[in-house]
């Protein structure tokens, strides 16, 4: 990649950061995701003395991330008509 081509990206990039800031999208950048990751997994998953199975972190994290979107209710509500989780290993 030349110099010009590499200013060329850079230049655009800027300019569609700038124009989502005008528009006030959301959040933009590593930094509120590295901070959605500090809140969401690691204060549940990083408790002391915890250790967790690929699987039994995934369904920790769903649960955690239901929670954090303020969802709760609906597992509430799964529990509630006693629907029984479901695998996706291959049988037979």
């Amino acid at each position: 990649m030349t110099k010009e081509e590499y200013l060329a990206i850079a230049s655009a990039k800027y300019d569609e950061l700038q124009a989502l800031k005008k528009i006030d999208c959301g959040i933009i950048g590593s930094g509120a995701i590295e901070s959605a990751h500090r809140t969401v997994v690691q204060k549940r998953m990083k408790q002391s003395g915890q250790r967790w199975s690929s699987p039994g972190a995934q369904n920790m994290l769903n649960l955690r991330v239901t929670y954090m979107n303020e969802r709760w209710d609906n597992v509430i509500q799964l529990a509630k008509t006693g629907v029984k989780h479901t695998s996706l290993k291959k049988t037979g």
